[in-house]
């Protein structure tokens, strides 16, 4: 009985707080279902703007591209700022954010480095000043289109994409000098020369200038573009930092399409892209095809938001940015064009020594020169402000007190370093090119609207109706002469005038090509010298496996498709594998699993699958053998195993069977090649074996290899991270055209890619409406909606949708009435 009353006592007791419960979760259900239904996740009907000019209709077809049909260009770009900020909104604040330099305020103390680098470079200053010398009439464009981001904003309502109510922040408000800051920040992506020179003055500390070039190679085997000992340089001036060391700060909160204190945006091998043009020669239709597929960091949602403008004097179809106010690449009914990367030398790091007797001043070429100075104060979330001091010298800002890497290196009470970089300068005016491009009337008139193109500096391939195939180098460049001073390959010491820029390489002189006579152009971020002008534009280029790939697959057939150029765009054989594959094949590993996992890799050509067990043995081999010889550097190696791959270094090693890099430092007898090899398939192996299990036969690439779309910031929060995040199998490599950039040591997975083809898009010149484009997510950037991520299985496989001015075929329709 007393045991029936405690459980009467319990129910009692239990009964109130079950209907708080329930209550609790009914109100939590309603709240969600309230939120899903009010949110404008696709959007439809009709607004009422007071700030536009005229009415706008924008139809939506079955792949989710906007059409947008304006009277006037300036209600055009209102349009797509507001479907930018409907559609993207968040993504759109972390962009505004990076480029001010204001992450902390809403994401607190992890991401003040981050912050304070990019007000260190300046580039919302910058974007200011470079603003204030813009034409009136691109003002005006750039301002219309901020009005529609602002409109956007404040037309969603309480209801606003999930991350605003995470991190407890609002929507900000657009400016036009914010699109034109996302456009500094997308030249600083796909910038990075400095890093590399960086590298090569760290290395300097512990290895002469030719045991640098060993593992920094020139692309001309032997052939540096600078005579000049560096490494002696640095060491007769004693610049090194005496208490050098590892920086263990990188953060593990943040993905790795954000910056961290020691890898900011830029500086990665593989960031490039590539295109090709056909002309009606090579192809069936006796019409050009033009593919492009440009690689950049894979983000949750995508980069690029596929648009549609239709207004007077303006007509294009193709992927534009969210913050930039054009379609940066894609159509018009009479010509495409398409974008890699040039990766030409335009940042440079310059070493300034510091007046032992007065620190606010800095040695020049005619004796000392005061730092300019100014203030920066960074609110933090959670935390107090953080206050300091930007100094800039006559090169440009000082990075070496910002940058933890810069700043380790050296002995920072004698000197600093500051970096000169191109697309700081006043006379930048990019995002105008960008609008002219968009505007242009044929392909003419659109290479003259490439003159504005200032940074990032881009191969620019074209093809247009009337059977024309085009290439044009497009961008500023400094002038260097082969063979004298550094050529920018390392820091340059800043008082001595011989290493100062000298002027740009003119628009006439850069690389440029027209119809040329073979019928084909193709770039893929390889080496490229203009005719009239034996410098090159660089002396750090991507090796040239891609481009020999896509010109081996050209000149395999006499006659092209379409279809054709799918099979190119999703080709996955690795060029940079194959003189690897004889050592690879000869090993004798000592680990259980070797014979096996000789046996079935034993036909492998290096085409990297996603259902290719080989392949994962492969690349598994390779990893562990680029350690065997490259960790030795310390942390100058683990600290960029993953921005760099060091294949070129690798490949060239390996050639020397006793190469002295092959040598374990830490055993008495000297190592070969071959032994070194071993060692790396049993590490290999035992890896594979502990991540994926002891039955070999059910490995396969596709496994590890996964393409991770990743969400700022919540990538690598737990739960969140898997809502947010996109992740699929994918195959390639980090030097296949479809590539798959493997993170290696930037990762617990050290095969996962985070960079690939952000898009991919085809063009036929028998007729454009049967154009071709796919992106990694979806159009949307809200979560909860199904176009979050509906293209990531196409993309995956390679699959495409129609990229049409014309659809037969509308989804929705969104009016934008003038009040």
């Amino acid at each position: 009985m007393k045991s029936n009353g405690n459980l009467a006592g319990l129910r009692k007791l239990l009964h109130p707080l079950i209907w708080v419960l329930g209550f609790s979760l009914l109100a939590a259900l309603a709240i969600i279902l309230s939120y899903l239904y009010s949110a404008q996740s696709s959007p439809s009907g009709k607004r009422s703007i007071k700030s536009l000019g005229d009415n706008v209709v924008i139809t939506f077809d079955e792949s989710d591209i906007p059409h947008i049909k304006a009277n006037s260009q300036s209600d055009a770009l209102f349009a797509l700022g507001y479907l930018h900020a409907s559609e993207r909104s968040w993504q759109m604040e972390m962009n505004r954010r990076i480029a001010s330099g204001r992450l902390s305020e809403i994401l607190g103390s992890e991401t003040v480095n981050i912050d304070r680098f990019i007000r260190t470079l300046g580039i919302k200053r910058a974007a200011e000043q470079q603003f204030d010398k813009y034409p009136v009439s691109t003002k005006r464009l750039l301002q219309a289109y901020a009005d529609g981001v602002n409109a956007g904003n404040s037309q969603l309502g309480w209801a606003l994409p999930v991350e605003y109510f995470l991190t407890g922040s609002k929507p900000g408000h657009w400016s036009p000098t914010d699109s034109v800051a996302w456009m500094l920040m997308m030249a600083l992506d796909l910038g990075g020369n400095w890093h590399k020179e960086l590298q090569r003055l760290e290395l300097s500390e512990h290895l002469t200038t030719t045991q640098i070039w060993e593992v920094l190679p020139p692309f001309e085997p032997d052939e540096p573009v600078t005579k000049m000992d560096f490494a002696k340089i640095y060491r007769d001036l004693n610049v090194f930092n005496p208490k050098a060391g590892p920086v263990n700060n990188r953060s593990k909160k943040l993905p790795a399409t954000e910056l961290s204190a020691i890898d900011p945006p830029g500086g990665k091998d593989g960031i490039g892209s590539n295109n090709w043009a056909l002309s009606g020669k090579l192809t069936a239709s006796g019409k050009p095809l033009l593919a492009n597929d440009p690689h950049l960091g894979l983000s949750a949602p995508a980069i690029w938001y596929f648009a549609h403008l239709d207004a007077p004097g303006l007509n294009v179809i193709g992927g534009t940015l969210p913050g930039i106010p054009a379609v940066v690449l894609g159509r018009t009914e009479k010509f495409a064009w398409s974008f890699t990367n040039t990766n030409p030398d335009v940042q440079d790091l310059y070493i300034e020594q510091i007046d032992p007797k007065n620190p606010g001043m800095y040695r020049g070429p005619d004796g000392m020169l005061p730092f300019k100075v100014r203030q920066e104060l960074i609110d933090v979330k959670g935390a107090p402000s953080v206050n300091f001091i930007v100094k800039e010298t006559r090169h440009g800002p000082v990075i070496s007190d910002s940058y933890a890497r810069a700043r380790r290196t050296i002995d920072t009470e004698k000197f600093a370093l500051a970096l000169r970089w191109t697309a700081l300068d006043i006379e930048n005016q990019s995002v105008a090119g960008l609008l002219e491009m968009n505007r242009a009337k044929d392909m003419d008139s659109f290479k003259q609207s490439l003159r504005k193109n200032y940074a990032p500096m881009q191969n620019v391939v074209m093809a247009d109706v009337d059977g024309n195939i085009a290439y044009q180098a497009a961008g500023v460049a400094p002038k260097r002469i082969l063979h004298q001073g550094l050529y920018g390959v390392a820091p340059a010491p800043g008082w001595e005038k011989q290493y100062d820029w000298n002027g740009y390489v003119p628009f006439e002189q850069l690389p440029a090509s027209n119809n040329p006579e073979q019928g084909w152009i193709a770039t893929a971020n390889q080496r490229i010298i203009a005719s009239n002008d034996p410098n090159p534009l660089t002396s750090d280029w991507d090796l040239s496996a891609r481009y020999d790939r896509i010109v081996d697959l050209i000149k395999a057939r006499n006659s092209h498709d379409l279809e054709y150029m799918k099979t190119m765009q999703a080709d996955t054989l690795s060029l940079t594998s194959i003189p690897l594959l004889d050592l690879f094949k000869s090993s004798t590993p000592s680990h259980p699993l070797g014979a096996k996992a000789l046996e079935v890799s034993k036909d492998f050509n290096g085409d990297m699958r996603i259902d290719s067990t080989a392949a994962l043995i492969f690349n598994a081999w390779v990893d562990n053998l680029t350690r065997n010889l490259f960790s030795r550097l310390g942390y100058v190696f683990t600290e960029t195993y993953g921005d760099r791959n060091y294949r070129g270094a690798l490949i060239a090693q390996l050639k020397n069977p006793n190469s002295p890099w092959c040598d374990d430092p830490k055993t008495e007898r000297v190592e070969t090649c071959a032994e070194a090899s071993n060692q790396a398939f049993d590490k290999a192996l035992e890896f594979l074996s502990k991540e994926y299990g002891n039955d070999p036969s059910k490995w396969t690439w596709g496994k590890a290899h996964t393409a991770i779309s990743e969400h700022r910031p919540l990538s690598k929060i737990p739960v969140l991270g898997k809502l947010f995040n996109i992740e699929t199998p994918f195959p390639g490599d980090s030097n296949t055209i479809n590539v798959g950039r493997l993170e290696l040591l930037r990762s617990n997975n050290p095969y996962e890619t985070l960079q690939g083809p952000s898009m991919r898009a085809i063009y036929d010149f028998a007729d454009l409406e049967k154009s071709l484009f796919i992106i990694q997510s979806g159009q949307s950037g809200w979560v909860q909606s199904k176009l979050y991520r509906n293209m990531s299985p196409l993309w995956a496989k390679n699959e495409y949708l129609p990229l049409q001015m014309k659809p037969e075929n509308s989804k929705r329709t969104l009016e934008l009435n003038n009040k």
